[in-house]
């Protein structure tokens, strides 16, 4: 189980903190590692800084969930994405971090839509967000297509992704820091 696999080391206020998981993300985890942050996180972050891990967190790990190209059955017959989990916190940043294979087709149209949001500054992003809210969410997306949006606005920093190939399968990576 995850919580073996994190660390948590008690040395300063707002200790070094380091939370690793690869599996299934499904909503049994989502609760799981929400309430695990939520008990653990005045060790290791302020109130503010929770929130927005938190908010981020939960999108990368549905992000895996929803649009993993690996997937793996459940016993209630529903399937869900497995990918790689992590969130590293240190006295100067907080990193969030997610890695799933994705469909080799997505990946190209995937970088385009991140590259545009990052290039926008917080107003722009805020009409974006905006504008998307009252529009009909894309046919692809699970969501209303915001999420990454509005880890950029919370965040107050762009999203670095990176696709990379290994044995005739792509996957994307995607990290979000907070510096505190």
């Amino acid at each position: 189980m995850i919580l073996e696999e994190s660390e948590l080391a008690r040395t300063s206020a707002f200790t070094d903190f380091n939370y690793e998981y690869a599996g299934v993300c499904d909503n049994k985890f989502l609760v799981t590692f929400t309430e695990y942050l939520s008990a653990n996180f005045e060790l290791v972050m302020s109130p503010k800084e929770f929130k927005t891990v938190l908010f981020c967190a939960n999108e990368m790990l549905q992000n895996i969930g929803f649009y993993s190209f690996e997937r793996e059955a459940l016993s209630d017959s529903k399937d869900t994405g497995k990918g790689k989990f992590s969130l590293k916190c240190t006295g100067s940043e907080i990193v969030i971090y997610s890695e799933n294979q994705i469909d080799p087709e997505q990946h190209e149209r995937l970088a385009a839509k991140l590259q545009m949001y990052n290039a926008l500054n917080a107003d722009e992003l805020k009409a974006l967000y905006k504008q998307m809210i009252k529009t009909e969410s894309p046919e692809d997306s699970k969501g209303g297509g915001i999420g990454f949006i509005e880890m950029i606005r919370k965040s107050k920093n762009p999203i670095i992704y990176m696709i990379r190939k290994a044995e005739n399968t792509t996957y994307i990576s995607f990290q979000i820091t907070i510096r505190r």
